[in-house]
């Protein structure tokens, strides 16, 4: 064991969650080691080009970049908002949702108030409600005291945790149809009817009512600049470095170890990875059997197809919203869709043309798909460093739903169609083999108000120096990833302490 290779901190997984951290820690003086089994940094803020236009993996827009917000102060610490390239959504309706052959699309509006406005139109009995849903959004969120970026009690989150999304939306108004659109993007958070808690919608929704911006020329300008810190404060990146054990022993970690037989040796680790990945690299009693049947029973979140398309120039008019569209009325419904009834929802996201105001260069939809219809081909790890081709059948299995998805979009955007200069698609085993999650989860473990208990992980674990972070610890997004990145790190700083720095 060489000198080199001991740290303060070592860090499995470069996605956010572990950049993030690794940035909070150098800053306080620890020698931080972050090792990514991919040669491109960022997990979910991961890029990549074809037809030489930029597209997002998963993170298309973001919300609470603006100024006051949570997000604003924490990536201001870490000294990479003003370096951001931003592109501010139209202040009237950042998401617009759709319902069937609907003409009509529903606005979501940035600003309180504005939200309020902009619906009211469309609902003109309804203002009391929408008051009252703003009203809400706000008290479940002054209840999550680190979103607020204050210490405060367990009790606080307790309070709220259990109040599930629709049962709530239910008691604010009777009215289905607002019901449904005040829902109308969960796209945002996999939200099942019955099961997902409200907290879920009103941390993830106020973030975007607040501010929502598109980073550009894509996400993964974040992870870039948090590397620029890390660097400046000395801490290392190691890439193509696949984590395959943390060794325990005598009741502490004592080094990871990658694919290529290198150890890491530390004080402290953290594990920026599903739970279920990481209980297969650590062999210790002290993770008990009956913990390990619980993480690997857990349901994660539904995953996504993607399509991607390069559109002719000056052919498209530029959308600065979003477009979220439905099958039916009811919004819960396409996250349990049958065989046949694909697609049963989709989000799409535009980018503009630099060339060409007005226009847009590109087009990426999303709609959720069940990792039961790719598992047939689940055998077939390809991602770069690891290319396999999943061959003729996955190819054709691809081309007849980038089809079905364009027939939907067509409807609402009939200029699309013969503008497609190119496109590209990824399934739920794309995301799966390029984030590492579980069946290509889109945010990690389902969150149940009926198992709340269940379906929370600690960022603590049984081992006293490894320690969790990521989007299956309090809250997925970027927003929620970065909340929980300073709950991480304060296990080792005090939270007091990381707070006040933070403000």
């Amino acid at each position: 064991m060489t000198n080199n290779n001991t740290y303060d901190v070592v860090i499995a997984g470069g996605g956010l969650g572990g950049m993030l951290c690794a940035v909070i820690l150098a800053k306080e003086g620890m020698k931080v080691c972050v090792l990514e089994r991919d040669k491109q940094i960022g997990g979910c803020l991961q890029t990549f080009s074809f037809n030489k236009k930029v597209f997002d993996s998963c993170v298309h827009y973001i919300g609470g970049l603006g100024e006051g917000h949570t997000l604003h102060t924490i990536l201001q610490y870490a000294g990479v908002m003003d370096k951001l390239l931003l592109k501010a959504y139209d202040a009237n309706a950042f998401d617009k949702i759709a319902f069937g052959d609907e003409e009509v699309m529903y606005p979501h509006a940035q600003g309180l108030d504005n939200f309020v406005e902009q619906l009211l139109p469309y609902f003109p009995e309804e203002k009391d409600a929408l008051q009252k849903y703003i009203k809400t959004v706000t008290t479940v969120s002054d209840h999550f005291p680190l979103y607020r970026l204050r210490t405060g009690s367990a009790d606080e989150k307790a309070a709220v945790s259990s109040w599930g999304v629709t049962q709530t939306l239910q008691d604010i108004t009777s009215n289905t149809k607002l019901q449904n659109v005040l829902a109308g993007n969960n796209l945002l958070y996999a939200g099942v009817a019955e099961r997902t808690p409200f907290y879920l919608h009103a941390l993830v929704t106020e973030s975007y009512i607040h501010s929502s911006h598109k980073v550009m020329p894509g996400s993964s300008q974040l992870s870039k600049y948090l590397w620029q810190t890390l660097q400046q404060h000395s801490g290392e990146i190691h890439r193509n470095a696949e984590v395959v054990k943390l060794a325990e022993e005598n009741g502490s970690i004592t080094y990871a170890e990658t694919a290529d037989g290198q150890r890491y040796y530390g004080k402290q680790f953290i594990a920026n990875v599903a739970p279920e990945v990481l209980l297969d690299w650590v062999d210790s009693p002290l993770f008990r059997t009956a913990y390990r049947k619980r993480i690997k029973g857990l349901e994660q979140t539904i995953s996504t197809f993607m399509l991607n398309v390069v559109l002719q120039p000056r052919a498209v008019p530029m959308r600065h919203h979003n477009i979220y569209w439905h099958a039916n009325q009811n919004v819960w419904d396409a996250v349990q869709y049958q065989t046949g009834q694909w697609p049963a929802n989709y989000a799409a996201f535009f980018t503009e043309d630099a060339q060409n105001a007005g226009y847009a260069e590109s087009i990426s939809i999303l709609s959720y798909m069940h990792y039961s219809e790719v598992a047939p081909f689940e055998h077939i790890i390809n991602r770069t460093g690891h290319e396999q081709d999943r061959g003729d059948a996955y190819a054709a299995f691809k081309e007849i739903r980038a089809e079905l998805l364009l027939d939907k979009l067509y409807q609402r955007i009939p200029e699309m169609k013969g503008n497609i200069v190119a496109q590209s698609t990824a399934t739920p085993l794309t995301y799966r083999d390029y984030t590492a999650t579980p069946k290509g989860s889109l945010y990690g473990i389902l969150k149940d108000i009926n198992k709340l208990a269940e379906t929370s992980i600690a960022a603590r674990t049984k081992i006293p120096n490894l320690l969790l972070t990521g989007q299956n610890v309090n809250l997925h997004g970027v927003l929620g990833v970065s909340i929980t990145a300073l709950a991480t790190c304060a296990e080792l700083v005090g939270m007091e302490y990381l707070l006040g720095k933070i403000k």
